[in-house]
């Protein structure tokens, strides 16, 4: 039998957006995702204009701060936007428990936008002078992009439905599915004229963007498509800050804002970009990105790049850091796999590297010699700190709620204390504050050297003494000998290296392509350039010439909303009282957050759908779903699942009816003892999250639908180590072993699973699988015994993991004593790409793969059978409409035991399994 299954349509766009950080974040899964930790500190609640503040009591100054922001900046908005949020915004600012450079805003499940403390590491990256502000200014923003609807019919649909996804032919929120290209690029473009800085005042960015310029890459297929090309996720924030900037001057602040009241008239096909840009700048997108990019690459024939010798190249930015014999950074060569840990001796000149599982970050050498980089990661599943992380990404011990800048020469440690700086930096050394900083610290024996804000001016100090300052919100101390102090700045293409001296300021290489360096000796310097496909760490000459840095100066800052919105220019608003007295009950919270409904097509099962009322709480801790669902089994059920991810114990609980069943076979049997209803509980103890490392111990009861007798309990404990790196294909190294036990109208199953999978040198995969499973029922009688299927649940999760997925299996489901199932699979990975704008599938990546598997199956009677199943496939990583990725499996799949099973199965997979 040839079997096939078509995915016709089915997606759940999950818009998360504005992650502040150098590299996007995932979006949160509705049930089981919460947007902070478990077991946090008590939050308590505002309402102020039409913002719903969360936040804590350490934060409370924050929130106050947050409330002024918002009072001025929504009118500001609702001015350049052209229309107001037709719901409440709802913004939590999280504990220091949650530590991560990060925030997000999305419209689902609500207008709701959440800020995490952790700003003190990438002190450099934003050009701001204030994290809070820009990200106020950042994140409101992609709340007034997706709260468009400038039609009836999705403002009538929102009165009901709420922003929850309706799909075909009616979009309740219709600029949900444009390109993270325009939405980030012009939330980057909105944060830079506040008089804060931003962005667009870093030379770095400006550099990236003219070299993609001058390759010619800048066109609309790459650009609009969610690709995996250099610069990546980044490159919506780099090169999409400069195109909006580009509409900005030529059309005008509103204008170019204006663009999402537009779009947002296309409620029934909101995928007409050339046709929305034409309706609002006169000329379609494909023509003005052509003018953008012609425009750029004229500038970028001005621009120098580095010239030395080059040491390595990586595909992500990894700053370097020194120390008086040494410089050490981290690589990634390929992108995909494994990343590599280089040092440079001074001395000899010579250069090391090995392979390394640290994660991406400025390494710091530790007092005890090792290597670590700064970063966030989980300590255990209720606390996620900044800190040094080692080469297994544990956080080291006295690290912890500090990005470590260095040592003085007496032992103490230079660092910011990230539980303080949630606005800018706060400076400590040892166990005393030293300053309110805006840069990274450089630390040279026993001083320190950094960069204070002031509006637009920028110091230098050492240790407390001013030492001259300039008009950029761009800079960063990298260096320090007796010739003077070396920074990097603002060139008029890019960013560059710079020296500091009594006699004044020098520039000391003529490259515009230079945004990082440590000094070798007075005469070269080891940097970081740039190209159009990479990253660049060379050593170059250093030659003096007197020259400032270059002073960025946006078309903004002369236009009369520049002066009214800079922070420095207006007092405090009249805001209401921001106190403790209104607590945050998460579960009194839900509120109801709109209607999902999705369609598909199965060519057996005929019409499928998924329908679901949705309430959940701001912080995504509570959620209650009402849903009605049809499945490829084409079984129709109805029901609630409720989801707690608060507190140290999370847990599911799913109860349902059956509305209908497939017709029995054959036809005119009569079935007896159906299931009409049921219930399904899943619970989980997280007890490890640190570093790599993750176990869990879990609980279930599952009612099966299909059978009225069947109903699993089930225990079981996992434990795992997962690595992944850069833009892989698949995890590059993953290994996890779960034992469970199983307990069903008094008869025991008991088994496990374990995998094991490593990526080898050329995108190259090799995973292993086995699993067993035992019972002590004496027949199958009633569904007993352990379970082979198909495929697991499709409608709602089979909670029991003793089932065995055998794909070609006739007998759907049947039951056997004991069943072992092993296999073994290999994976090579390729990279050819085609990037469309307008045609409605790219093709970013693909894989061939191979893999077997050998079922040994033992039945009541104690017979044994054994089955060889084998398959090759072909993985094809497509991106739909621009901007909703789909992964597509073709696959075929030959199983050499007839009876048991279909002997060839050809199937295509799409986006989900069925």
């Amino acid at each position: 039998m040839n079997k096939t299954v078509f995915l016709l349509l089915l997606f759940f766009v999950n818009t998360v957006i504005a992650d502040m950080s150098p590299a996007a974040i995932g979006g949160p899964d509705l049930i089981t995702f919460s947007a902070i930790v478990p077991h946090d500190q008590d939050y308590y609640t505002k309402q102020i204009r039409n913002v719903e503040l969360i936040y804590t009591e350490k934060n409370l100054d924050t929130a106050r701060h947050v409330a002024d922001v918002q009072i001025q900046l929504q009118p500001v908005y609702e001015d350049i936007f052209g229309y107001k949020l037709d719901e409440i915004l709802r913004i939590g600012i999280l504990s220091d428990h949650n530590q991560d450079a990060n925030g997000f805003a999305t419209p689902l499940p609500y207008v709701l936008q959440v800020g995490y403390i952790g700003s003190a590491l990438v002190p450099d990256h934003f050009a701001s002078s204030s994290w809070i502000d820009g990200l106020q200014y950042h994140e409101t923003v992609h709340n007034f992009q997706m709260n468009a609807k400038d039609n009836a019919v999705s403002r009538s649909m929102h009165s009901v439905l709420k922003n929850g996804i309706f799909i075909t032919p009616w979009f309740t929120n219709p600029n949900m599915l444009t390109s993270a290209f325009l939405i980030e690029g012009n939330a980057v473009m909105n944060e830079s004229w506040h008089g804060n800085g931003g962005r667009l005042y870093n030379g770095r960015l400006k550099v990236e963007t003219l070299m993609q310029a001058k390759a010619g890459l800048l066109t609309p297929g790459q650009l609009y498509t969610e690709n995996l090309e250099f610069l990546y996720g980044d490159h919506n924030y780099t090169l999409g800050s400069y195109f909006q900037y580009f509409l900005a001057e030529n059309y005008g602040l509103k204008k170019t804002n204006s663009f999402w009241k537009v779009n947002s008239r296309d409620w029934y096909w909101p995928f007409k970009t050339n046709y929305a840009y034409e309706r609002t700048f006169g000329k379609n997108f494909e023509t003005l990105i052509a003018e953008w990019s012609e425009q750029y690459a004229q500038e970028a024939e001005k621009v120098t790049e580095a010239q030395g010798k080059l040491l390595a190249s990586s595909q992500f930015y990894g700053r370097v850091n020194a120390d008086k014999d040494e410089i050490y950074f981290i690589t990634n060569p390929s992108g995909r796999e494994y990343p590599e840990i280089f040092v440079y001796d001074k001395k000899t000149h010579s250069t090391k590297y090995r392979t390394t599982t640290h994660q991406k970050g400025k390494v710091i050498k530790t007092q005890d010699g090792e290597y670590a980089t700064q970063g966030s990661k989980n300590v255990n599943p209720w606390r996620q700190y900044i800190g040094l992380l080692d080469e297994s990404t544990f956080v080291i011990d006295g690290t912890r709620s500090k990005v470590i800048e260095g040592y003085l020469t007496n032992g103490k440690v230079v660092y910011f204390d990230v539980t303080l700086s949630y606005d800018r930096p706060q400076l400590f050394i040892g166990d005393e504050f030293y300053a309110s900083v805006n840069s990274s610290v450089l630390v040279d024996d026993n001083d320190v050297y950094y960069f204070k804000q002031k509006d637009k001016k920028r110091t230098l100090y050492k240790n407390k003494q001013p030492l001259f300052t300039f008009n950029a919100f761009y800079g960063f101390v990298v260096g320090v000998n007796d010739s003077g102090v070396y920074f990097i700045s603002n060139t008029e293409h890019g960013a560059g290296l710079y020296r500091y001296s009594k006699s004044g300021v020098d520039r000391m290489n003529p490259a515009d392509t230079i945004f990082d360096a440590r000094l070798i000796d007075e005469k070269t310097a080891l940097v970081v350039s740039v190209d159009d496909s990479q990253y660049k760490y060379m050593v170059v000459d250093l030659q003096a010439r007197k020259q400032q840095p270059y002073e960025v100066s946006l078309f903004m800052e002369k236009q009369p909303y520049y002066e009214s919105a800079n922070p420095a220019k207006h007092p405090p608003s009249d805001v209401p009282v921001v106190d403790l007295e209104d607590d945050y009950y998460s579960l009194l919270d839900m509120h109801y957050s709109g209607i999902d409904l999705n369609f598909a097509n199965d060519s057996d099962a005929g019409f499928l759908y998924d329908l679901s009322i949705n309430f959940i709480d701001p912080l995504l801790q509570n959620s209650l779903s009402l849903f009605a669902t049809k499945g490829t089994d084409e079984y129709s059920l109805g029901g609630a699942t409720y989801a707690n991810s608060q507190y140290f114990l999370t847990y599911e609980l799913t109860a349902y009816g059956v509305m209908d069943r497939p017709d029995p076979s054959p036809p005119g049997t009569v079935v007896t003892n159906k299931r009409n209803s049921g219930i399904i509980a899943n619970a989980s103890i997280p007890f490890l999250q640190s570093g790599y490392y993750f176990g869990d111990i879990g609980a279930s009861y599952f009612q099966d639908y299909t059978s009225n007798s069947r109903q699993p309990k089930g225990l079981n404990l996992t434990l795992a180590n997962a690595k992944f790196f850069g833009v892989s294909n698949s995890t590059n190294f993953f290994m996890s072993g779960t034992a469970y036990g199983a307990e069903d109208r008094g008869d025991k199953a008991s088994g496990g699973v374990g995998l094991y999978q490593q990526g080898l040198p050329n995108e190259f995969f090799i995973t292993a699988r086995a699993q067993y499973s035992s019972s002590d029922a004496a027949n199958s009688t009633d569904d007993r015994g352990i379970k082979i299927a198909s495929s697991q649940a499709v409608i709602v999760e089979d909670s029991d993991l003793s089932t065995i997925v055998m794909p070609g299996i006739k007998a759907d489901p049947s039951y056997a004593k004991k069943v072992t199932k092993y296999g073994a699979q290999v994976k090579k990975v390729f990279n050819f790409s085609a990037y469309y704008f307008t045609f409605p599938i790219s093709l970013r990546r693909e894989a061939l793969y191979l893999g077997y598997n050998r079922y040994e199956i033992t039945d009541f009677a104690s017979s044994k059978t054994g089955v060889n199943e084998s398959t090759i496939g072909l993985e094809l990583d497509t991106v739909w409409l621009n901007n909703i990725a789909i992964p597509i499996n073709l696959e075929y799949i030959y199983t050499d035991d007839k009876t048991i099973a279909d002997s060839s199965i050809f199937r295509i997979q799409a986006g989900i399994i069925f």
